[in-house]
């Protein structure tokens, strides 16, 4: 499990983030990732290699400050030969 934090400060607008993540592998192909910012918006991915390089994403992405609004949900696939 790796976990990890940032911090930023824009100098335009005086406003500071922090975001707070964690990576787990679930086996040698499966990764899941999460991370959460100040700003209470939350994300996550479940990535899986099926091939050399290649791999299948699932992503999310909820703001719980506006949660009339619909979450955010991705799919990607990436191929190398």
């Amino acid at each position: 499990m790796v976990v990890g934090a940032e911090i930023n400060h824009n100098l335009k607008s005086q406003v500071n983030s922090i975001t707070v993540g964690a990576q787990h592998a679930l086996d040698p192909l499966t990764t899941v990732k999460a991370r959460v910012n100040n700003a209470d918006i939350a994300n996550a991915l479940i990535q899986h290699e099926w091939r050399p390089n290649s791999f299948i994403t699932v992503s999310g992405e909820v703001d719980s400050k506006a949660i009339e609004k619909s979450a955010k949900v991705g799919f990607a696939l990436a191929l190398k030969p």
